[in-house]
């Protein structure tokens, strides 16, 4: 064979295995980089391993930036808004008859503004004296109005405002309704896919059990709606004789008649209680000579 032919195809050879060798090369650093993708991680020049870019659902920025993630979770809790629930207490006297004016006052004045008479409970003592009171919802926006004005329409005694708010609690009724409403779907998304009468009978007893659950939650929500659009306020009225309202005398001639009505209630209850206490003083006696007859017999005997 001819040197010079001969030496051509060496060179042939050797090129083509210089690129057969270059190929492998290659594709063993793409699976290699497949591979780092795969499990991530990205992978530096050397072969060391950096910073994992993947966090399972959190985004590429939040992976990055972990207060990014925190930030992100801290807006998604819910807000709780104020929700202020207010009562009012209200007591004040007015000389004989005064009742019926303060009672004609309020209730125009509550119905003035939006509200209405929730009860109402009266009664007159030995006297003819009247001690009444008045359990009255106004809207919230005109509450201190509304009590500034009924504290005027009397002699004011005392007078109270509690506030309590219900914000915490109505967040977490929502969130039980939400609850609520997501496995009563559920049930009823598997009602059509009961196979027996027992399946059928099961997913309504939990059915019932949850909607039952549900109307609870939201009849105290509803609840709690009224008692923040609708505060209370309560008016206490005592008549008093004209001149009554001070002095040492007059205070102690109305605790004398304040004990006089309490010595009667309380003679009112004995009266009820009588037949009973006859009853239990019948048998402690029968109790009594029992046990008595016993120890004299025991007595004779020894």
């Amino acid at each position: 064979m001819d040197p010079g032919f001969k030496r051509k195809i060496m060179v042939i050879v050797a090129a083509v295995t210089l690129l057969l060798a270059g190929a492998f090369i290659t594709g063993c650093g793409g699976r290699e980089t497949e591979v780092s993708r795969e499990s991530g991680k990205a992978v530096t020049e050397g072969g060391e391993e950096g910073i994992s870019l993947h966090t399972g659902d959190a985004s590429p920025r939040e992976a990055v930036n972990p207060s990014a993630a925190g930030k992100s979770a801290a807006s998604t809790l819910p807000e709780i808004q104020a929700r202020v629930v207010k009562n009012g207490q209200v007591k004040m006297e007015a000389e004989r008859g005064g009742y019926a004016k303060i009672r004609q006052d309020a209730a125009a004045l509550v119905s003035a503004s939006g509200g209405y008479i929730q009860d109402e409970h009266s009664s007159r003592d030995d006297q003819g004296l009247v001690h009444a009171s008045l359990t009255l919802r106004v809207p919230a926006e005109a509450f201190d109005r509304t009590m500034t004005e009924i504290s005027a329409m009397g002699e004011m005694i005392s007078s109270q405002v509690n506030t309590s708010d219900v914000g915490s609690e109505y967040v977490d009724l929502e969130a039980r309704l939400r609850h609520l409403q997501a496995e009563e779907a559920f049930y009823l998304s598997l009602i059509g896919q009961a196979k027996t009468v027992q399946e059928m009978v099961t997913i309504r007893e939990h059915l019932s059990s949850i909607q039952l659950e549900k109307e609870q939650v939201q009849g105290r929500m509803n609840f709690l709606d009224r008692q923040v659009a609708y505060s209370t306020l309560t008016l206490s009225v005592d008549e008093v004789e004209p001149g009554e309202e001070g002095g040492f005398w007059n205070s102690v001639g109305r605790a004398f008649r304040a004990f006089a009505r309490g010595m009667r209630a309380l003679a009112l209850a004995l009266f009820y209680a009588l037949p009973w206490l006859v009853l239990a003083a019948l048998v402690y006696l029968v109790v009594y000579l029992l046990v008595r007859n016993r120890k004299r017999k025991g007595a004779e005997g020894g």
